[in-house]
């Protein structure tokens, strides 16, 4: 899971063996505070501590007090469920894990090294004839996970062998004794992230600035989106309220688009090298432009000079702090979104960075510019997505935009004085 490991030697034995507990010289539960005193001084951002206990109320209530102690919540999500279901529910979400010990009627040598999913239907007949628990909480059985959606590998156990510690003919105790592990990639989760990373451009979240009366870009857009199987929101909002959504949701990093462009048929993984780069040269950037109609910016990945027009960025946490907070203050209606943020970078108050030849384009012979605007970058777009999309999904070879809404959103059905004859923001 690629975090901080840390263990203790139990040295303490049950001193107190009632199920409530208080503080006890010399018992085991006296070695948990320790070990976990150590792990909140080390990290004092940690507040919780989850456990795994289903049934166990001994167990339960001596995390309890240490947790108490410690000034700790104790997470128990598991605390009374039903056993059945939720040996199911391990199974079927790919909960990898071995039997290891055994010391119940019906368990024996044969079961050691088992998988949960292999075990399932023995253990289900067990509780149904005998009354064990299907998930082990009455000590029936120890398990050992190799494999689950959280790990970043699996474990692979290269050698064991078994011992016998209670030779009953009936409930005998024996334990599988692992004596050396190797760690291999986990090749499903792996597909899986790279599957879900994938679908947000390698980033947390991807907004597609989207005015509600749009519906005619909305539509094409969705199409897009769904051909190039990249999961974005439509975003009926600014690009001032995407850096408050950005702030909100804590997200790292967020792609940003506006509902009139095009991709590069390569433009995600175009942009995952430009961010591991970034990430390598441990770079505090604030924003990276994907999309732009500047001619002047340096070839390949460098510090942004005039990235004019705001069809497609990259922002961070941080710089939506930055924008944010000063866009709120100093918005200028009568300037344009993208001349004020150029100015930013050229004083310094913004570390941006810029991939040209830009991968996200503005499409302007579907959407005719406004502003006379000689967008030759748009030339440079060389194998263009929605092309593809149109060449290869039969609704859309003969695509026309849906008609735009004529609804008009209330908040601007009354303009104050001082907003009459300026340019909208874009």
């Amino acid at each position: 899971m690629e975090l901080p490991l840390y263990t203790k030697e139990i040295r303490g034995t049950a001193v107190t063996q009632t199920l409530d507990y208080e503080l006890t010289q010399d018992d085991e539960t006296e070695d948990l505070f320790a070990l976990l005193s150590e792990v909140k001084q080390n990290h004092p951002d940690v507040g919780a501590v989850s456990v795994g206990a289903i049934f166990s109320s001994y167990q339960g209530n001596r995390v309890q007090h240490v947790c108490d102690r410690l000034g700790l919540k104790m997470l128990a999500y598991l605390w009374h469920r039903d056993q059945a279901e939720l040996l199911q529910e391990m199974v079927a979400n790919g909960v990898d894990a071995v039997l290891i010990k055994v010391a119940a009627m019906g368990l024996g040598r044969e079961d050691l090294g088992k998988t949960l999913k292999e075990m399932q239907p023995k253990l289900l007949s067990l509780h149904s004839k005998f009354g064990i628990h299907p998930c082990g909480e009455g000590g029936e059985f120890e398990s050992f996970t190799l494999d689950c959606p959280l790990f970043k590998k699996r474990i692979v156990v290269d050698d064991s062998a078994v011992v016998t510690h209670v030779d009953d003919t009936v409930a005998p105790v024996l334990y599988l004794s692992i004596k050396q592990v190797h760690l291999a990639p986990n090749l499903a989760v792996s597909v899986i992230w790279l599957v879900r990373a994938y679908s947000r451009a390698f980033t947390d979240h991807i907004y597609c600035i989207n005015q509600a009366s749009r519906l005619g870009r909305k539509a094409r857009m969705t199409e897009l989106f769904a051909h190039m199987q990249l999961d974005a929101e439509m975003f009926a909002g600014s690009h001032l309220d995407v850096w408050q959504d950005v702030i909100n949701h804590e997200y790292q990093y967020a792609l940003v688009i506006e509902d009139d462009v095009d991709f590069e048929l390569d433009a995600v993984a175009s942009i995952h090298r430009a961010l591991n780069t970034l990430d390598a040269q441990k770079t505090n950037w604030d924003i990276l432009y994907i999309g732009h109609c500047s001619m002047e910016e340096k070839p390949g990945l460098a510090r942004s000079v005039h990235p004019f027009c705001t069809s497609g960025y990259i922002v961070s946490r941080n710089g939506a702090q930055k924008l944010f907070a000063y866009f709120a203050k100093h918005l200028r209606s009568s300037h344009a979104l993208d001349v004020q943020l150029v100015a930013l970078i050229k004083r310094k108050m913004l570390r941006s960075y810029s991939m040209f030849p830009p991968v996200v384009f503005q499409r302007r012979d579907l959407y005719p510019a406004d502003d006379g605007m000689d967008l030759r970058v748009g030339r440079l777009l060389r194998n263009s997505a929605w092309d593809q999309a149109r060449a290869f999904v039969p609704k859309l070879q003969d695509w026309i935009d849906p008609p735009d809404s004529q609804r008009r959103d209330p908040a601007f059905e009354h303009i104050p004085p001082w907003m009459e004859n300026t340019q909208t923001v874009r």
